[in-house]
């Protein structure tokens, strides 16, 4: 049988546990936490994890115009949509809608903005439908992100065309998705597209 001293020491560290355990200040469980907080500064580099999993990307409707944190300032300029012969692009037999969107970028910065040597850093997708499917990228027109300069210097604007064939279906709910280097920035998601096409 445990002697009473060693019974009280046992009564007291099982105590303090649980109080430790109760106290608020452990972890709290990630399905408990709002993703919508992490806009919060305190809040995100509190839950440092949980907020890189759930960044969000913030929408911009296609008729704005957004701006990165490096001063790039990103707008669509023209976005037309037409019916085309699939065999004359690098898609398959049913994607017969061309879209083509012209993006206009500007250094509204102070420092000179240098584009990435990997062109293929350079996002621009075209999302459609309810599932947000993915349409094919056609880089076969001039304008595309391999045409792009090396800098893009304060003050100074570019305009990069990006052309896409689709599906017919689901072009009520075009999303077009831009990035100027993946590696530095974050990704623009512009909403309503369809609502542009002249």
């Amino acid at each position: 049988m445990p002697s009473k001293r060693l019974s009280v020491g046992l009564f007291v560290v099982a105590g303090a546990l649980v109080l430790t355990a109760c106290d608020g200040s452990a972890a709290p469980d990630a399905a408990g936490l709002d993703p919508a907080k992490c806009a919060d500064p305190n809040f995100a580099s509190a839950h440092t994890d949980f907020c890189v999993d759930n960044a969000s990307v913030p929408e911009t409707p296609a008729a704005e115009a957004a701006t990165l944190s490096n001063g790039l300032k990103v707008r669509i300029i023209s976005a037309k949509s037409e019916t085309v012969d699939s065999k004359g692009y690098d898609s398959g037999p049913t994607e017969n809608v061309l879209v083509t969107i012209a993006t206009e970028i500007t250094n509204t910065g102070n420092a000179t903005f240098v584009f990435p040597t990997a062109k293929s850093n350079v996002r621009a997708e075209l999302l459609y439908g309810r599932n947000h499917a993915k349409a094919t990228y056609s880089a076969i027109r001039k304008g595309g992100s391999i045409d792009l300069p090396e800098q893009l210097v304060a003050g100074r604007s570019v305009t990069m065309t990006s052309t896409f064939t689709m599906r017919a279906g689901g072009a009520d709910n075009v999303v077009f998705r831009f990035n100027p280097d993946t590696t530095t920035t974050d990704d623009i998601t512009f909403t309503n597209v369809q609502t542009s096409y002249r």
